[in-house]
């Protein structure tokens, strides 16, 4: 059995793109729908038994109509070529308000076909080309519905999130009771695992508030694979059996750069000793591209950034250029730079760190000082000076006398 594993498509991003005059669409959603269609294409071509949705499909839980008709129209591929969908609801997918629809329970409402919508944690069986298939989904366990029952509703937040983990917890091991050993399962999870490593920007806005799961509570044995979403970075926590995030399908920002996107294909062999075998597949995500300029102690800024523009691979990225200069330089000639960074898709900024100008301690001088000693401590303070310190010393001697002689004369 060949599996098809993605997660967090977050279609309806628009951060760093255009509209497209030819289409009306927003550049970035076009990114987004042809890195899922890749995908899906390498499905149907590879004639898959199904595929695996770890959630997230939309940015917001209320996607716009235009994106509703995009991935329903992706989805109808897969249909025509008969290969089940499972999905299970992210935290992207869900509404605030406790009864509210999620962003998929359409598919579940109109009934669409070789499509299993999973909004509660539970088990299913589904029919595959290659046999059938249990799925234990584990969607987004959101603290809404725990603060509707009367037993948690004051709860403190970190207590609320640690009967969350209990709770996930005790519904896995009931679906792990559940599983015919016979027939290949797998849990099918919308959560972050407390080993998980995020991308940049994702650690900033996910670390510390989302309920975490220890990757032990997930790998259960009695699964042959734990398909995972929420987490942008690729990467396999664990091996038998493997746990592992797809990752994300198309870069949403710059703490993405350097992580491929894609999803994971997953083969399931054997029948009473079974061997998962798991290969990443790459999407055509668009690139992101930093270029990093020191232009402080320079004369030309713009000549040094557009150097490091030339040697950078920016056609069809989008690109960000960060510089530091020094407080008063010279400004940056934003046309010519704009001009050079035209074959990127997008610059999504330039941007300057200005040094500050080194600040000397003043030194602390008495009115009883004489100018050598007041000199000599203005020395201590600037070690800039002391390649003339001698020169400066033998000048000072000579002004003061100087001023010693002309107060003689007026005696």
């Amino acid at each position: 059995m060949r599996l098809l594993h993605l997660a967090d498509l977050h279609l309806g991003t628009e951060n760093y793109g255009r509209l497209d005059p030819a289409t009306g669409l927003h550049s970035r959603l076009m990114d987004f729908l042809q890195c899922l269609a890749s995908l899906f294409d390498h499905a149907i071509d590879e004639q898959l038994d199904a595929v695996l949705l770890a959630g997230d499909v939309y940015r917001t839980p209320t996607p716009n109509p235009t994106w509703q008709r995009e991935f329903a129209q992706q989805l109808r591929r897969l249909q025509q070529a008969e290969i089940p969908v499972a999905l299970v609801v992210g935290n992207h997918d869900t509404p605030a308000a406790v009864g509210r629809a999620t962003s998929v329970d359409v598919f579940s409402a109109l009934d669409v076909p070789f499509t299993h919508i999973f909004r509660q944690p539970g088990m299913k069986r589904i029919e595959t080309t290659a046999g059938p298939l249990q799925i234990a989904a584990l969607p987004w366990p959101t603290r809404h519905w725990l603060k509707t029952l009367d037993d948690y509703r004051t709860l403190p937040p970190e207590q609320i999130q640690r009967e969350i983990r209990r709770i996930c917890a005790s519904q896995i091991q009931s679906m792990a009771a559940e599983v015919d050993e016979a027939i290949p399962s797998v849990l099918l999870a919308h959560v972050a695992a407390a080993e998980a490593t995020y991308s940049g920007a994702e650690r900033t806005a996910l670390v510390g508030n989302d309920p975490t799961l220890l990757t032990g509570q997930l790998a259960h044995p009695a699964f042959d694979y734990v398909a995972l979403g929420h987490v942008h970075r690729h990467q396999k926590l664990t091996d038998t059996p493997p746990v592992v995030y797809a990752g994300s399908i198309e870069r949403v920002d710059f703490g993405e750069e350097r992580e491929q996107k894609g999803g994971c294909v997953v083969s399931i062999d054997g029948t009473t000793t079974r061997q998962t075998q798991v290969e990443f597949v790459a999407s055509p995500a668009r690139p992101m591209v930093t270029i990093d300029v020191d232009a402080r102690g320079d004369e030309d800024l713009t000549e040094k950034l557009l150097e490091a523009i030339d040697t950078a691979e920016i056609d069809g990225a989008i690109v960000r250029c960060r510089y530091a200069v020094d407080a008063g330089s010279a400004p940056l000639d934003t046309a010519r730079i704009r001009e050079a960074l035209a074959p990127a898709h997008v610059v999504a900024g330039l941007i300057p760190t200005v040094a500050p100008r080194e600040r000397h301690r003043r030194a602390t001088l008495r009115q009883d000082l004489s100018t050598r000693e007041a000199l000599d401590k203005y020395l201590e303070n600037r070690p800039d000076l002391e390649p003339h310190a001698a020169s400066l010393r033998q000048l000072a001697q000579e002004l003061e006398a100087d001023v010693a002689n002309q107060l003689r004369g007026t005696e």
